[in-house]
């Protein structure tokens, strides 16, 4: 590895587009190949980030110039394309979910480990202030005993959306499931990273506004291993996109965060920068209130990157990438099954 880092791309799609911006914003980077089925926009992203255009992953696994492989493809085609990277000793970085198995998971996890290489998944949603404020609030108490953790996430897509880029969103081959491992994910991650394990999951999801495989609207009942309770709530079937919420009650206070902003802080300390840590005042650097899409993509991408070159951990590691996979695989087998779902320690 020299002192700039190869990195490919595979899937040319929006994701793909955003990871290209993300790393021409950084220095010691640069996009060297890029490969994606659908040649034209293959082609279109490897010419404005100054790459190669190849026709498959194989094809960028054989660079010696790539040192990381970005995975902006459908998720369920992640653990094969994970194992194929870690076969070849280079570095994975994947779009979430990780997976949309638990055995894809641990397929990924594993090969890394064998291999040594990183395997970092985006969830850029932790990368912004205000998170990360309550977070080391959480942390250390401010709060109190937690009461109740819950996340809304209520959404709208098109048919249009779910058609496009050849209609594998929504499918559970490929998306494995609907509005919540696509869409909410993000936001029961941050919920896990809060509240900490799940201990039991009692849930029912439906169809009720699209005609895809999986769901469109889930809402599920937790019980977090701290006695702490919970809801989950993901539909893609709202009106509109209303601010996604997370919300903590403890027996001393309440905070919510609306869309990543905290709009709700009662709670008798205020909150302020001094809680958070070095490594959170590294995580954030750079950040703008007028930020757009895909620049906390960029500020995960930047630490995930120095990381391979220091030989340190990545965030977010495999391990931790998969809690959110987890809970939400809980959350379908509940709401198949019609029972509650017990998850075990460890």
């Amino acid at each position: 590895m020299g002192d700039m880092l190869g990195i490919g791309i595979v899937g040319a799609g929006v994701i793909g587009r955003i990871h290209a911006r993300a790393i021409g914003e950084l220095d010691w980077v640069r996009v060297v190949a890029v490969a994606d089925p659908h040649t034209e926009a293959g082609r279109a992203l490897a010419a404005e980030c100054g790459a190669d255009a190849l026709p498959s992953i194989d094809a960028i696994l054989e660079r010696s110039d790539v040192d990381v492989v970005i995975l902006a493809t459908p998720s369920g085609l992640h653990p094969v394309q994970a194992v194929a990277v870690a076969n070849a000793g280079k570095h994975i970085v994947t779009e979430k979910p990780m997976a949309i198995s638990a055995d894809g998971a641990t397929v990924m996890i594993d090969a890394a480990d064998s291999h040594g290489v990183t395997l970092a998944v985006i969830f850029q949603n932790r990368f912004h202030p205000d998170t990360l404020k309550l977070k080391r609030a959480v942390e250390a108490g401010m709060l109190g005993r937690l009461i109740f953790g819950n996340a809304f996430v209520h959404w709208r897509r098109t048919a249009d959306y779910y058609a496009a880029s050849g209609g594998w969103r929504g499918t559970w081959e490929l998306d494995g499931g609907g509005a919540l491992i696509n869409q909410s994910i993000h936001t029961i991650d941050l919920l896990q990273w809060m509240m900490g394990d799940v201990a039991s999951i009692a849930a029912h999801s439906a169809t009720l506004s699209h005609d895809i495989e999986a769901e469109d609207a889930a809402s599920a009942s937790v019980r977090f291993r701290n006695g702490a309770l919970g809801v989950i709530q993901g539909t893609t079937a709202a009106s509109g996109d209303f601010p996604v919420r997370l919300e903590i009650v403890g027996d001393r206070g309440r905070a919510v965060l609306e869309s990543g902003t905290l709009s709700h802080w009662d709670v008798p300390e205020p909150l302020d920068d001094s809680l958070l840590t070095d490594a959170d005042r590294d995580a954030i650097e750079g950040w703008r209130a007028d930020e757009q899409f895909g620049d906390s993509h960029r500020r995960q991408l930047r630490r995930i990157f120095a990381a391979i070159r220091a030989g340190t951990e990545a965030p977010l590691p495999g391990r931790e990438a998969r809690k959110p996979v987890d809970i939400i695989l809980g959350i379908y087998e509940s709401a198949h099954q019609g029972r509650r779902i017990d998850f075990i320690e460890g």
